[in-house]
């Protein structure tokens, strides 16, 4: 499955590992491109009022995506975008592009759901275990960011190493049908030095570092048959205040929620293709000091299966 819960706090990032991909059990490797549109709509600001967008600002991005499995408990990811981002602000520069930030991911599976287990003398599936594993990624700032951009749209990646902790857990409510899927992950990211500024060299020491960041996603996926399946997921994330120089500025930590609608097509056993629609939610006290947007994205999978 390819999950898509990463949230854009400015115009134009690089991505998270919110995209990366994963495999199930008997895969060996896949290999997955996306592409997307983000529609900027308005922002939050410090105090949870909800302005619109009289602009158009939108981010169109192609990520390329490739996992693969260790063994039955490890498998890692990486993946690399590439960013286009638009704007009609009267007199600003109306389009750029390049590639994003280089994201590796992993994680460490604890369960899976109905595996064989020994009950006596039989083999029997073990109903009450979930899908259980441990997840962690790391961000590496090979995108542009506002340190060396000329402009807003120059952007294609936050500029900071950044790494993440978390937990997945997946549960079948019925077998092959229905289930439900927890995604949570705590991110830190490291201080940044500033030698210049949206292209201009600065006289004085400048550092910036993002606030502790939680990440969600809870997600209820139904599965029609072999060839059609839909999701629904409320996904979003918490941030501190940033610092600057060391100092915690006040007022600026933020925080946005969004929903997202899936649907996936399984033409062969192989081959999916997934199209999603993220739908911000805007009005007041909502999210803070963060960006609104409507994302609109497609996906196509291939998976190799595991030899045996």
């Amino acid at each position: 499955m390819i999950f898509h819960n990463t949230v854009y706090t400015c115009n134009s990032c690089g991505g998270g590992t919110g995209d990366l991909a994963v495999l199930s059990l008997d895969g060996l490797a896949l290999f997955n491109i996306g592409v997307s549109r983000d529609l900027y709509t308005g922002v939050w600001d410090k105090n949870g009022s909800w302005i619109s967008n009289k602009y158009s600002q939108s981010q169109y991005k192609i990520a390329f995506n490739t996992a693969y499995r260790l063994n039955r408990h490890i498998q890692f990811a990486i993946s690399l975008p590439f960013i286009y981002n638009t704007s009609n602000i009267p007199g600003l520069k109306s389009n750029g592009s390049g590639i994003g930030d280089l994201v590796i991911g992993g994680r460490y599976e604890i369960f899976h759901e109905f595996q064989p287990k020994k009950s006596g003398k039989k083999l029997t599936l073990d109903r009450s275990l979930p899908y259980l594993a441990i997840t962690f990624g790391l961000n590496l700032p090979t995108g542009r960011s506002e340190e060396t951009a000329e402009n807003d749209v120059d952007i294609t990646g936050k500029g900071f190493y950044s790494t993440t902790l978390g937990v997945s857990l997946t549960k079948s409510i019925i077998k092959s049908k229905l289930q439900v899927i927890a995604d949570l992950n705590w991110q830190h990211s490291f201080e940044k030095q500033y030698d210049s500024y949206f292209g201009v060299p600065l006289g004085s020491d400048f550092r910036k570092q993002p606030g502790e960041k939680f990440n969600y996603a809870l997600t209820a996926n139904y599965i029609f048959n072999s060839w059609h399946a839909v999701s629904l997921t409320a996904t979003g994330f918490l941030q501190s205040n940033y610092k600057i120089n060391g100092i915690e500025s006040a007022n600026s930590n933020e925080r946005s929620t969004n929903l997202v609608l899936a649907y996936t097509y399984y033409p062969s056993v192989p081959f999916r293709i997934t199209t999603s629609v993220k739908m911000g939610l805007p009005g007041d006290n909502i999210g803070m000091n963060a960006q609104g947007s409507t994302a609109y994205n497609i996906s196509f999978t291939y998976y190799l299966p595991e030899t045996k």
